[in-house]
C-alpha cells in the first residue's frame, strides 16, 4: 500500500470502527495506578522514609495482583443497590470509584512522618479498589469486539491507560510542587469522578453465551451434587468460585498449547520489563539530569509509546495477532540495542532522543499485541476472571526479571548488559511458534 493509502486506513480503522470509548476504558484504569507505586515513592523519598520502608511498601501491592481471586464475585454477582440501578458492570465500576476515592482521600489526609501506618491501610485499599475497576471494566475493553477489532481495541486501550498515568504523573507532581502532597492526592481523589461520568454515559456491556459457557455450567451442576456445605452462604461462595475460576483454568488445561502460553505469557516481555526497572539508573550513570530524563523520557518517551500503540494495533488488525507478536518482538529486541550504543556514546543528548525515541515507539507496539493476545485467550462469559489470572502469571514473569535485572547489570556492566537483553527475547518468540491463535476467539464476533 502507499503511504497516503496507509494513513488513510490507520484513520479509517479508529475513527470508523466505533470503537474510540475504549480510549476512555484505558485512561480511567490509568490514572490511579502511578498514585500507588512511583509518585507515592517520591513523596515518600522526600519525606525522608528509609529506603528500606519505600521497599516494604510495595508488598501493599499485593490486592491488585490477587484481583483474580474476587473477579469471580464482579463476574457473577450483583453489587448491592448500585448494581440494580445501573446494571452488574456500571454498579461495581461505581463502587471501586467510590472506594478509590476513599482510599486517596485517606492518604491525603496522611503524614508519613507521623502516620506512616494509617498511610499504608490506606495505600491497601486503593490498590485493592484498583484491581475490582480493572476487572468491573474488563467488559468495556471487549464488548461488541469482533476477531479483526482486537488490535485497534488493544491500542486505544494502552493510549488511554498510558494518558491517564502521564495525567496523574504530571498534575501530582506540579499541584506536590506549588501546593503540597496533601493537596495533590485530594485533587487526584476528585479526579476519579472524572471516569464516573464516563461510566453513567454508557450501556451495560452485552455478555455473550458460548459453547465453553454449556461445559461450565454442566461442570458447576455436578459440582453442586457433591457440596455438602450446611450455610447457604458458603456454598454460594464455594461455588462461584468453582464456576467462575476453577472451571475456566481447567479448560484452558485442556488446551494442547496451555503450557506454551503460559511460557509467552511470562517471557514474552521479559527484556522489556528489564530495560524499564533498569533504565532510570542508567540515565543517572551515563550522566543526564533530571531534566534530561524528564523531558526526554516523561514527555518525548510517552509521545513516542502512544504513537506506538496506536501503530501495533493497525498491525494487528493487517497482519493478525501471532504474526504481529513476532514482528513486534524482533523489532523491539533490536531497537533495545540502541541503549547498548547510549552507554557506548555517553552523555549525548541526540541519541538519548533517538534511544528513547526506538525503544517507546517499538515498546508501545509490543504492548498492544500482548494485549490483544490476552484478548484472544478469554471467553467472553468469564472473561475478565481469565483474564486475571493470566494477568497474574506475567506479573509473575515480570517480578522475577526485574529482580535479576540489577545483579546483571552490576555484573556485567551497562554496555553488556543491554547487548543481552535481544537474547531475552529469543525464548518465548520460539514458544510463540507452537502456540494456537484462535481465528475466531470464543465470545466474539467473526
Amino acid at each position: 500500500m502507499k503511504p497516503l493509502a496507509v494513513v488513510g486506513d490507520l484513520v479509517k480503522t479508529y475513527f470508523r470502527a466505533g470503537i474510540l470509548d475504549r480510549f476512555f476504558v484505558g485512561f480511567t484504569c490509568g490514572v490511579p495506578f502511578l498514585l500507588r507505586l512511583t509518585i507515592l515513592d517520591l513523596w515518600l523519598k522526600e519525606c525522608g522514609v528509609s529506603n528500606t520502608t519505600i521497599g516494604f511498601f510495595t508488598l501493599l501491592q499485593w490486592p491488585f495482583a490477587l484481583k483474580f481471586l474476587w473477579a469471580p464475585f464482579i463476574e457473577k454477582m450483583d453489587f448491592p443497590i448500585l448494581s440494580r440501578m445501573l446494571g452488574r458492570r456500571r454498579g461495581w465500576a461505581v463502587a471501586s470509584q467510590l472506594l478509590l476515592f476513599t482510599g486517596l482521600s485517606g492518604m491525603a489526609a496522611a503524614t508519613p512522618q507521623t502516620s506512616l501506618i494509617y498511610l499504608m491501610a490506606c495505600v491497601s485499599v486503593v490498590a485493592f479498589a484498583d484491581g475490582c475497576q480493572d476487572m468491573s471494566l474488563y467488559a468495556y475493553q471487549v464488548d461488541g469486539a469482533r476477531v479483526k477489532t482486537l488490535g485497534p481495541i488493544a491500542g486505544l486501550f494502552i493510549f488511554g491507560y498510558k494518558t491517564g498515568m502521564f495525567f496523574s504523573k504530571s498534575v501530582t507532581l506540579y499541584l506536590a510542587h506549588y501546593f503540597g502532597w496533601n493537596f495533590a492526592y485530594a485533587a487526584m481523589a476528585f479526579s476519579v469522578f472524572l471516569s464516573t461520568i464516563y461510566i453513567f454515559c454508557v450501556d451495560e456491556p452485552a455478555v455473550r453465551r458460548t459453547a465453553e459457557s454449556g461445559r461450565i455450567s454442566k461442570m458447576v451442576e455436578s459440582y453442586k451434587k457433591r457440596e455438602t456445605s450446611q450455610f447457604k452462604f458458603i456454598r454460594l461462595i464455594k461455588e462461584t468460585i468453582f464456576g467462575c475460576l476453577i472451571c475456566p483454568f481447567r479448560i484452558f488445561l485442556k488446551r494442547r498449547d496451555w503450557l506454551q502460553t503460559i511460557v509467552v505469557i511470562m517471557l514474552y516481555r521479559a527484556g522489556d520489563r528489564m530495560v524499564q526497572k533498569m533504565a532510570k539508573p542508567f540515565y543517572f550513570d551515563v550522566g543526564f539530569s533530571k531534566l534530561d530524563i524528564a523531558n526526554v523520557v516523561q514527555v518525548f518517551g510517552t509521545i513516542a509509546a502512544l504513537i506506538g500503540g496506536i501503530v501495533g494495533g493497525y498491525l494487528i488488525k493487517r497482519l493478525g495477532i501471532k504474526r504481529s507478536m513476532y514482528l513486534a518482538g524482533i523489532i523491539h529486541a533490536i531497537g533495545c540495542l540502541g541503549y547498548a550504543a547510549l552507554s557506548y556514546a555517553g552523555h549525548n543528548l541526540p541519541m538519548f532522543y533517538l534511544t528513547v525515541f526506538i525503544e517507546s515507539v517499538t515498546g508501545g507496539a509490543i504492548a498492544t499485541a500482548f494485549l490483544a493476545f490476552l484478548y484472544s485467550l478469554c471467553n467472553s462469559d468469564y472473561g475478565a476472571t481469565q483474564y486475571a489470572l493470566l494477568w497474574a502469571f506475567y506479573e509473575v514473569g515480570g517480578t522475577l526479571c526485574r529482580t535479576v535485572s540489577g545483579l546483571l547489570a552490576d555484573t556485567l556492566g551497562w554496555t553488556n548488559f543491554f547487548l543481552i537483553i535481544p537474547i531475552t527475547f529469543l525464548p518465548s518468540l520460539i514458544t510463540l511458534r507452537g502456540t494456537i491463535t484462535q481465528k475466531h476467539p470464543p465470545g466474539l464476533s467473526q
